[in-house]
């Protein structure tokens, strides 16, 4: 199942005790009494201080590397219970959707797959790890993903929830407003819906009323995409261990699984090239190629953070020198 095992663990907070030991007799036995030159009672407060700081730091960070571990443990458990496959660490595996188009392969990592593709509602899944921008910029974000198979492949179409920073709005690239469509009611309101031009009619076929509906019920505040024959949503980082959030989980996956099947079970793109009448249409051949891209354009903000924060101390050195004088 790939759960995790107790002796890298213990390698792990050796090694952090052990680099903590150097680093603190490097400091309390010759920075502080050679490099700031203090002396007795200052020098033995400093020299505890800084033990028990370090000794804090280490017991921190055990305290989280084994809460992380029994939390691995008890969802390798419950993959078991459920008939679904489990395992640590995926790496950077090729996962599909915006993260991978946008994301550099060394700037994302996957971890706890829960593979259920096996089960009467497929669906596999994996917690994603990224980070957006570069050098001081940089902000790293992590999700839990979804992919949850369709009978047929279908325009690309991008559902990005309005109301908190997921998935396709921490990204880097966002849809143009030309490939924005308003749907009716308040739907527009939660959801902001891209689909590539030209591709207004397949989206309206998808995304019928009852579909809107149950989007508005149970997926308000996830991000959703399709890509060919694919589902993918995004949750925040999740406990799959605490009740409550698998049930919410589980819940949604199902419903998504159902409502988006039955909608795009009979799709099929009148414009994809056609076929010679006895030809057998594989996936890859039903649709054509402007109907799996979304035009994007880059997002200003994450660029000017990266470009000016390595600016901020300047700034605040000048402005301090300039209320001293």
């Amino acid at each position: 199942m790939g759960a995790p095992g107790g002796a890298p663990t213990v390698l792990l907070l050796g090694g952090l005790s052990l680099a903590y030991l150097g680093i603190a007799a490097a400091v309390a036995l010759y920075l502080l009494p050679v490099g700031f030159g203090l002396q007795g009672s200052v020098l033995l407060a400093t020299q505890l201080a800084v033990l028990l700081a370090g000794a804090l730091l280490v017991g921190t960070t055990a305290s989280r590397i084994r809460r992380h571990q029994r939390r691995q443990a008890v969802l390798a458990d419950l993959a078991s219970g459920f008939g679904w496959t489990y395992r640590v660490d995926v790496g950077d595996r090729m996962w599909g959707g915006s993260v991978d188009e946008q994301i550099d392969r060394g700037n994302r990592t996957s971890t706890d797959l829960i593979d259920a593709r096996d089960t009467e509602v497929p669906f596999d899944s994996v917690e994603r790890t990224f980070v957006v921008g570069d050098g001081e910029g940089a902000t790293m974000h992590t999700v839990r993903a979804v992919r949850i198979p369709l009978p047929s492949e279908v325009p690309r179409i991008a559902l990005r929830s309005r109301r908190g920073a997921g998935a396709l709005s921490l990204l880097p690239r966002r849809p143009r407003g030309r490939t924005e469509l308003r749907l009716e009611g308040n739907f527009s309101d939660v959801f902001e819906v891209s689909v590539p031009p030209g591709y207004e009619t397949s989206a309206l076929y998808v995304l019928t009323p009852d579909l809107m509906a149950v989007l508005l019920d149970t997926s308000a505040d996830l991000d959703l995409e399709v890509v060919d024959s694919t589902l993918h949503v995004y949750f925040p980082a999740l406990d799959l261990t605490r009740p409550e959030e698998l049930g919410r989980f589980l819940t949604a996956i199902a419903v998504l699984h159902d409502r988006f099947g039955r909608r795009t079970l009979l799709y099929r793109d009148e414009h994809a090239e056609s076929l010679d009448p006895e030809a057998v249409r594989r996936a890859g051949d039903t649709l054509a190629h402007r109907a799996r891209e979304l035009e994007t354009r880059a997002r200003w903000w994450p660029v000017l953070v990266a470009v000016l924060t390595p600016l901020v101390p300047l700034v605040i050195a000048v402005a301090w020198i300039a209320l001293a004088d």
